[in-house]
């Protein structure tokens, strides 16, 4: 029996035409496969940059609401911290933890002393005690970041000459989600 010796066999070189279109088609494959994933790639981070925009824009939206919402807030414990009518104070805080963000929320005398608190066991202590890194000598609505996504917001209650108190409390923010 005779035996083939298959490497001395070769096969006829391809033609130029052949090889052009085997390289330049191989060649295009790979340029729009690269093409469609540098597409995408800038896609999703484009995305996440709008994303993170509008979880800003959402958080500030946030916090100019409640900045304005704490102004009637300090109007009415104003009117009954001059009658001194704490448990009216009281009444509106309690209803106020009930909201959804709403944390402690408390009234604090211009010596940092806690006046009216919705949870019971500070009443009657120093605000500087549990928060020793805040001023309450502002003259507006100020708020300081506690954790991520919760702010210290400090209202000052002012009365005709002089500021009589400070409403102080932490308020969680919503989250924003994309649809």
């Amino acid at each position: 029996m005779k035996s083939i010796d298959f490497s001395e066999t070769t096969k006829p070189k391809p033609s130029f035409w052949r090889r052009f279109l085997l390289v330049t088609t191989s060649v295009v494959i790979l340029l729009l496969a690269g093409g469609v994933v540098v597409v995408r790639w800038l896609g999703e981070k484009k995305l996440q940059e709008q994303a993170l925009l509008a979880e800003s824009r959402f958080n500030t939206v946030q916090r100019q609401d409640l900045a304005l919402f704490a102004v009637p807030l300090a109007w009415s414990v104003r009117k009954e911290l001059i009658k001194q009518n704490y448990e009216q104070i009281d009444e509106y805080f309690s209803q106020l933890i009930k909201r959804k963000g709403f944390g402690l929320i408390m009234l604090v005398d211009p010596s940092g002393l806690v006046k009216v608190s919705t949870d019971r066991k500070i009443q009657s202590s120093s605000f500087y005690r549990l928060y020793p890194d805040f001023r309450l000598d502002a003259t507006g609505t100020v708020s300081y970041r506690v954790q991520e996504g919760e702010s210290l917001y400090l209202v000052p209650v002012m009365g005709l000459n002089e500021k009589i108190g400070t409403i102080a409390f932490l308020y969680r923010y919503r989250t924003f989600s994309l649809p």
